[in-house]
Formats: structure tokens, sequence, C-alpha cells
């Protein structure tokens, strides 16, 4: 106790000092805390300030969202119009036998083939689907550079897998005419899923 006792006195004699030192000690401790204090709330404002940005970035970029989710939807009802229905074979033979009509070329074979799934592409994930379809036509090279324009031309989106031209002779066993073009095609539609 005679320790505490002259601790005591020391700080009757020196109280000025002793607040001081008190108080320094309390404003060094308060400083360091509020450091620690200081840069968790700079982290937190850089955070808000991207947040910040991002939100402003989003309202920047939806302005017209409404008008341009209108055009998509008019895009998407056009090309929906394009696509063939795979199961309905008798409009899209017709579609074939139109042009055959339109043109003056004369059809030999056409067949809807079963279609299949692009190589790498995931059935049950694929937007549209290809319904091929083989065709042989024969007529002058008028009538069916006229049927090959028509056909690329179309209301319908084709990819042509397979093309082959001959010219027809009177010694074709399979009765071609002699001055005409024989034209064999393996092509896609598009269709729907």
């Amino acid at each position: 106790m005679p320790a505490l006792r002259q601790l005591l006195r020391f700080l009757k004699r020196h109280a000025f000092a002793a607040v001081c030192c008190v108080l320094t000690i309390g404003t060094v401790a308060a400083y360091f805390a509020r450091m620690d204090l200081l840069d968790q709330a700079r982290t937190e404002a850089g955070q808000l300030q991207k947040e910040a940005e991002n939100m402003k970035r989003n309202l920047r970029n939806a302005s017209g969202l409404k008008e341009q989710l209108a055009d998509l939807q008019v895009l998407l009802s056009i090309v929906d119009a394009r696509l063939v229905r795979p199961d309905d074979l008798a409009s899209n033979l017709q579609y074939f036998y139109r042009l055959e009509s339109e043109t003056g070329a004369k059809i030999l074979q056409l067949r809807q083939m079963t279609g299949s799934a692009p190589a790498g592409a995931k059935s049950s994930k694929t937007a549209y689907r290809p319904v091929p379809y083989s065709v042989i036509i024969e007529g002058s090279f008028p009538q069916v550079m006229l049927f090959l324009t028509r056909l690329e031309r179309g209301p319908h989106f084709n990819h042509t897998q397979v093309f082959t031209a001959q010219r027809g002779s009177t010694d074709s066993p399979e009765g071609i005419r002699s001055g005409t073009v024989v034209v064999n095609l393996t092509i896609e539609l598009l269709g729907t899923p």
C-alpha cells in the first residue's frame, strides 16, 4: 500500500501532467481504433460506389428497353413465319412443287429425309431443327437457275448440303433429255423444334 500512497501523492502534485498523459494515451488509442474503422468504412464506401456505378450503367442501358423488346418480338415473329413445320409433310412438299410450276423445271425426285441434329448440338437444347430434303430437278439451264434462285430467296431459310449438276444426254439410262441440266440437291430447311 505504501506504493499506492506514493503514486497518489505524485498524481496530486503533478495532476495536470497526469491528466495530459491519460488524455494523450486515450487519444492515441481512439485514433488507432478509428483507423481500423476508417479502413472498413473506406472499403464499404468503395463497394457502395461500385454498386452505384453498376446501377447507373443499368439505368442508362435500360432506356428504350421496352421498345427494343418489342422490336425483337417482331423480328422473332418474322423468323417464326419463315420456319417449316417438320410434321406438315404435305405443305413442305407443296413448297417445292410450287417452285416447279413457277419455274418450269421438272422435279424428278423429292423426298423429306429423317432429320438429325447437327453434330455437337444437343437435340433438346436447339432452338430450331433442320428438316433435310433430297431433290433432283431437270430442266433447261435458265429453268434450273430460276428454280435455284427462287429456292435461295424463298420464304424459308435453307442450307444446301450437297449440290451436283450434270448435263443431260440421250445415252442416259434414266431417260434424261439431251440439252437439259440435272441437279441433285440435298438441302435443309430450318424448322420449328
